[in-house]
């Protein structure tokens, strides 16, 4: 099984053996834009994988109903959320689509806690798979109360 390694700020990796619990703090900047799977040796013998996240803010996995509206053009649908962050969110269309990378899309869904917040937030499109779409909060700060919560739970 890979294990996940989160980097900080200042590029840094804390990698820690599976076998025998050796810790190491590496500097992982050369591999920001490269190969984020890696192997790694252990002074005990151990070698095991582990893939380097970069991302600031870890996601969480949903299946949360909404829509969208794209704007400055009349198109607009229904979506599902299917993963969500502080930083910014990753949504499938239920219909083919006309999003574009760069749209400024406001998005519109309910989260499943049990005060049933409705998140109403622009995003910036960032990448488009098909109907796979994912963007980044323009004003992450204006839905860190509702959303942060719901994300530590």
């Amino acid at each position: 099984m890979m294990k996940k390694v989160y980097v900080d700020d200042a590029n840094q990796a804390k990698i820690v053996c599976p076998n025998c619990g050796f810790e190491k703090n590496l500097d992982v900047a050369n591999f920001k834009n490269t190969h984020k799977r890696m192997k790694a040796k252990c002074p005990c013998g151990e070698v095991f994988r582990l893939s380097l996240e970069f991302r600031k803010h870890s996601r969480k996995k949903v299946r949360l109903p909404g829509e969208y509206f794209v704007m400055g053009k009349t198109e607009k649908g229904k979506i599902i959320v299917e993963d969500i962050s502080l930083g910014g969110v990753r949504f499938e269309s239920l219909n083919p689509h006309y999003i574009s990378r760069e749209d400024k899309v406001e998005l519109k869904f309910t989260l499943d806690n049990p005060m049933k917040t409705t998140i109403h937030a622009p995003v910036k499109i960032k990448w488009i798979i098909d109907r796979n779409v994912g963007g980044q909060f323009f004003d992450p700060k204006s839905i860190e109360k509702d959303l942060g919560t719901y994300l530590q739970a």
